[in-house]
């Protein structure tokens, strides 16, 4: 049975555990405050602030990449040595050929800033363009789904791809499954 002073203090006790025991806060502890600046994401911006033109370079040349981002079809890229580029969209047997390049520029607050520059000279496409279009190095290689030493599809230098991707695929080895699979004869 409870006194009166035992009440008191179990009541003084449970206040001083209630937000530990539900939950630490309330509801709107992880809403925005004016005047905050967001928390960083340290992931992120030692991957932008750490690649270097080198870095870059190494991640670009010869290597096929997956990309679903922006506002345009899904691509597959492979990036030759030399600065070549081609790319098959979602939805097109064309494979389109372009370029590729390192860029540095130096953000506002004079830092430098390593870009990954394509452009596809004739190309006026959602995401493709025949000018420079620029990312930096960091963002653009977080943004990959996939990406893979070497030209496994093969299609550097071709102009067209051995069928139409009529959907997103999952993976680079779904698409390299299928262009293992389908003969070489349909003027691939």
């Amino acid at each position: 049975m409870f006194t009166p002073m035992s009440a008191t203090r179990f009541s003084l006790a449970l206040l001083l555990a209630a937000p530990v025991l539900g939950g630490c806060g309330d509801r709107y502890s992880t809403l925005p405050v004016p005047g905050v600046a967001a928390a960083p994401m340290p992931g992120l911006d030692a991957s932008v602030a750490s690649s270097s033109p080198e870095q870059a370079q190494r991640g670009m040349s010869d290597h096929t990449w997956f990309w679903t981002r922006g506002s345009g079809p899904a691509q597959i890229h492979y990036s030759t040595a030399d600065g070549r580029d081609f790319v098959w969209l979602v939805g097109e047997r064309r494979i389109l050929a372009g370029q590729w390049r390192i860029d540095t520029n130096a953000t506002a607050s004079d830092q430098p800033l390593t870009q990954i520059c394509l452009r596809y000279p004739g190309v006026r496409r959602q995401d493709l363009s025949d000018s420079w279009l620029c990312r930096p190095a960091g963002t653009m290689f977080g943004d990959m789904q996939e990406r893979e030493a070497g030209d496994p599809l093969r299609f550097a230098g071709r102009t067209q791809a051995k069928f139409v991707l009529t959907h997103t695929p999952a993976s680079l080895a779904e698409v390299e499954g299928r262009v293992a699979a389908t003969p070489e004869n349909l003027g691939y």
